[in-house]
């Protein structure tokens, strides 16, 4: 998985917490410590340590943890892809070029092993698909991910999970409600 994820989970904790629950979380993980490069490519198993030792000490579940790690990641993913949006656009402008944006990114991003990502929009609402081909669906984190992403362009827009594979549908879709 791409560097980026990694840091930000990384980010994530030392921000609501401290660096010493951080090396706690990693020892119970059984994980080397690692500094993350956003650049580079690490293990998704480190991941999945991470998500499962910390939602194993926290009240929230795995799911809610994921969401709200893929919230806090929108904001990096949009730094590092700017290239690829434009400051001007809306949320409709956002889903209506999302699968080129993502198309874009993708060829620009060396060795990047990206979910399949499909959007279309329609008259007053978006629809957006997750498929991955990882052994971890992070359908959540993809939920936090497109609440940030859509926040940045409209803070009205709500993102509601319609289907999930985590409940047997075949892919993740998420509407997305324009104000």
């Amino acid at each position: 998985m791409h560097g980026l994820v990694h840091k930000t989970l990384k980010e994530y904790v030392v921000d609501r917490t401290d660096d010493a629950t951080w090396d706690m979380i990693v020892d119970r993980a059984d994980l080397e410590p690692t500094l993350y490069l956003p650049v580079s490519y690490y293990d998704d198993a480190e991941i999945d340590a991470i998500l499962e030792t910390l939602s194993g000490m926290a009240t929230q579940d795995r799911r809610a943890i994921e969401r709200d790690v893929g919230r806090t990641l929108a904001p990096n993913l949009l730094s590092t892809f700017s290239a690829h949006v434009s400051p001007d656009w809306e949320a409709s402008d956002l889903l209506a070029e999302l699968e080129r944006v993502y198309d874009d990114v993708e060829t620009a991003t060396d060795d990047a092993s990206l979910p399949a990502i499909s959007s279309r929009l329609e008259s007053d609402h978006g629809v957006v698909t997750y498929e991955t081909h990882r052994d971890t669906t992070y359908c959540g984190m993809a939920h936090g991910v497109l609440e940030g992403v859509v926040a940045a362009f409209d803070g009205d827009a709500t993102v509601t999970e319609t289907a999930c594979v985590d409940d047997e549908a075949d892919k993740c879709r998420f509407r997305v409600d324009l104000e």
